[in-house]
């Protein structure tokens, strides 16, 4: 009867050690992403600087939605919503209140954060539902943002908000990138914490997570706060370097989208894939667009179909399978 408790006993210091073992990993993946892309600016020109930095915006959007649909497994429609109030907050701050640019960035994360905390009661519903619910809820907010005469514009015939010059293509290059770096630290250690692993189990079996203790909502909440947050950041970032916002350019559906889409194809539920997905699709996305224009809709929805379709696990899965077969 002594023989288990004792193996048990030996086993936690080597669970810790593997866990320990995957979260280093995954930061040094991250940081030698982050050094290559460090370097590009002084290797592409001006577009492709801008494409980086779309890039970077959709990893570090992915990756937040990630968490909750990928690792928690309540999938959002409705998070697009969470990077136009990012937008708006940074454009009222700036334009209205005068304040400077990293109020405006770490204000646009608070207000979506506490804006996210309306959308807990809709974790009473799941899949189907929660996803349909979170999506009216984006075009709820969408349609106040564009009627509400305090969020239109300075004048009440605007529509949308000028930003003023805020810094170069090289300073918002560096800015959303350290911005994604923060981003996806702050996602691995969330996953190596406590929270990512009653997210794990809730994904795996809510109903028995709950019965043997493990606070179902306490921890969704937290995790859709998460996921709020970084879109928030993004997106009082990302105004600016637009010059010009309006509902139809930062509450596109297509931002949700991107998030899912992204996610799926590099690995849903894992720390690199978001980074990977957004990587390749972006990749084949200017390719496509680039030398086959009138098919690019259709080579990038081939290449979305292929990999969800025979690869659910994504790239990520692609890599590890071709890895371990070599070794």
């Amino acid at each position: 009867m002594t023989v288990q408790p004792a193996r048990s006993a030996a086993m936690v210091p080597a669970l810790h050690g593997a866990a320990g073992h995957e979260t280093g990993r995954r930061i040094v993946v991250i940081l030698a992403f982050l050094a290559i892309a460090a370097v590009m600016p002084f290797m592409v020109d001006a577009y492709w600087q801008r494409v980086l930095i779309f890039t970077f915006v959709n990893i570090a959007l992915a990756s937040s939605w990630n968490i909750i649909g990928g690792v928690a497994g309540y999938p959002s429609f409705g998070h697009g919503a969470f990077f136009g109030i990012g937008a708006y907050t940074s454009a009222m701050l700036i334009i209205r209140a005068d304040l400077p640019f990293v109020v405006a960035i770490v204000g646009g994360g608070v207000v979506a954060g506490l804006f996210s905390l309306l959308f807990i009661p809709l974790f009473r519903q799941r899949g189907f539902y929660f996803a349909l619910s979170t999506l009216a809820a984006q075009m709820a907010v969408e349609t106040i943002v564009r009627t509400w005469s305090f969020t239109r514009g300075i004048e009440q015939w605007d529509m949308g908000w000028n930003f003023p010059d805020l810094g170069s293509l090289t300073f918002f290059y560096y800015l959303m990138l350290g911005l994604l770096g923060l981003c996806l630290l702050s996602v691995v250690a969330l996953m190596a914490s406590r929270v990512g692993y009653a997210l794990k189990a809730l994904h795996k079996d809510e109903i028995v997570a709950a019965s043997v203790g493990v606070p179902a909502t306490h921890y969704k909440s937290v995790a859709f706060v998460f996921s709020a947050i970084w879109p928030g950041v993004m997106g009082a970032a990302y105004g600016p370097f637009l010059v010009y916002i309006s509902p139809d350019n930062v509450f596109s559906m297509s931002m949700t989208l991107n998030m899912i889409l992204i996610s799926i194809f590099g690995g849903i539920g894992t720390v690199t894939g978001p980074i990977l997905g957004g990587l390749v699709l972006s990749a084949i996305d200017q390719i496509a667009w680039s030398n086959f224009l009138e098919y690019h809709h259709l080579i990038y929805g081939i290449m979305i179909v292929t990999i969800i379709s025979f690869w659910p696990g994504g790239l990520v899965s692609l890599i590890e399978k071709a890895w371990s077969k070599r070794k």
